[in-house]
């Protein structure tokens, strides 16, 4: 069931997430950071867009293949934000949020997507991570973050 849950405490539960990281066959830290988003905002949908070579996003976590992040996945999507995963200025990603409320996306709400776009940056790219494991296997991975 989805209840509006507050910045401080989807960031403090995603990042618990994410230093967590047991990623496994059929499941994967940034759908728990997807599930999360989805069940704890006006969202209907996310997805985490790998920057694999500049041109070409791949999909690390998404409902529909193929898809690229200025795309709409959902038909019922009103607003819809695309929020950079950067590191060290570099961009290596980006977090596409849609959500079917009109006002959606206000400016607490970008700080709070950028935020949470901040820490799975640092995630895909710290040491032994996401971002050295997915280079090395190229395509979709499966599974999606709905409501």
């Amino acid at each position: 069931m989805k209840s509006y849950r507050s910045a401080r405490s989807l960031i403090a539960e995603i990042q618990r997430t994410l230093a967590a990281n047991r990623p496994s066959f059929h499941h994967s830290p940034l759908e728990e950071v997807a599930d999360l988003l989805v069940e704890g905002r006006h969202y209907s949908w996310v997805g985490i867009y790998l920057t694999v070579d500049r041109g070409h996003e791949t999909p690390l976590v998404e409902d529909f293949y193929p898809a690229h992040p200025g795309q709409v996945a959902v038909h019922s999507t009103r607003k819809k934000i695309l929020v950079s995963m950067k590191v060290a200025g570099r961009e290596i990603g980006h977090l596409s949020v849609e959500s079917d409320r009109e006002n959606a996306f206000g400016s607490e709400e970008r700080v709070f997507l950028e935020r949470v776009a901040g820490l799975l940056a640092r995630f895909l790219a710290g040491p032994g991570r996401y971002l050295v494991l997915r280079a090395a296997k190229p395509g979709p991975m499966p599974k999606a973050a709905a409501a």
